[in-house]
């Protein structure tokens, strides 16, 4: 560019980041060779040069969760704001794709990252944290190094519960998944502390375990129909588990919530279109984005971080009574 402008590239530096003082025939010069040789700066390189980026990673398992979309567009949303964009990657589950990409983030490709829910062990994320600032958000590993934002699943979880019992039902069905994550345990903790707080001994044939999906739930809960196990509720960990379950009771004949009341969890669409519209555990979805984003950029910045537990509430509707 500076041969095809006649000018030194020191000069074409100084047009291009606006720095220094040329005259207008000179930045006119540069600026037709800049179209002519149709040049694009190396955005990389030059946030590299800089230290930074501005592009934070958001590293989750899938995308087909729309509680977690909705996490994901608060994230880009107060990012942006701040001037930094968002790559979401998806892992799928599979440990080589996450550790690719967590690998790409500690090479200087990011400022940052956001951890909806990953397989790290607590050993490596303490570790991660050491190399790249870290935020965990909804799902979390309680280390010392790596601060999260989340809501207290055993609470919510209590609740619901109790909202079920403080309506007549004492037979209800814990509808969860089998994995290690600190909202399922929480969850369960929760689900037992409302039972053993009202007298209701429990029951592990009440437990059933899905994998938050709403096909998986038909099929799980038709099995479970199947036993002939007496249940008079459900409480489901995912909103898309109580809509498969509630689309069963209906195909066998039985009321919602006459026969079977049911709550789920999320609040995400299925909850407020399925009929009847299902009483669920809402999270907060748009302040866990921005208080995570909000925790990160106190990392990259230096700024003391903290973790912040935020407050569900049980939204009411026509799955329950």
């Amino acid at each position: 560019m500076a041969k095809e402008a006649g000018v030194s590239v020191a000069t074409v530096s100084r047009v291009i980041n606006k720095k220094g003082v040329c005259s207008k025939d000179t930045e006119q010069a540069v600026l037709s060779a800049v179209e002519k040789l149709g040049y694009k700066p190396n955005l990389f390189g030059k946030a590299l040069r800089r230290s930074e980026t501005k592009i934070i990673m958001v590293l989750l398992s899938s995308l087909a969760n729309t509680f977690c979309s909705s996490v994901i567009r608060s994230i880009d949303r107060i990012a942006g704001m701040h001037g930094y964009y968002t790559m979401v990657c998806a892992t799928e589950g599979i440990k080589e794709k996450e550790e690719y990409y967590i690998n790409f983030a500690t090479n200087g490709l990011f400022d940052g990252i956001i951890i909806l829910n990953s397989s790290l062990s607590k050993a490596e994320m303490s570790s991660l944290s050491k190399t790249i600032p870290v935020v965990q958000c909804n799902e979390y590993i309680d280390t010392k190094d790596t601060p999260y934002v989340s809501i207290d699943n055993t609470k919510a979880a209590y609740d619901a519960v109790s909202l079920l019992i403080s309506n007549g039902r004492r037979r209800i069905v814990f509808y969860t998944a089998d994995n290690n994550l600190v909202s399922t345990k929480g969850r369960f903790d929760g689900y037992k502390s409302a039972l053993d707080d009202n007298g209701i001994p429990f029951d592990e044939k009440l437990v059933i375990y899905g994998n938050y999906g709403y096909r998986n739930a038909v099929t799980g809960f038709s099995d479970f129909l199947d036993q002939g196990i007496e249940f008079d509720s459900i409480f489901a960990i995912s909103d898309r588990m109580a809509a498969g379950a509630m689309s069963v009771l209906g195909e066998r004949g039985i009321r919602v919530p006459e026969d079977v009341e049911i709550v789920g969890f999320d609040n995400t669409d299925i909850s407020y279109t399925s009929t009847p519209k299902i009483t669920t555990v809402a999270q907060p979805h748009h302040d866990l984005g921005e208080n995570a984003f909000c925790q990160l950029e106190n990392i990259i910045s230096g700024r003391h971080t903290a973790n912040v537990i935020l407050s569900h509430r049980i939204v009411r509707r026509d799955s329950t009574k």
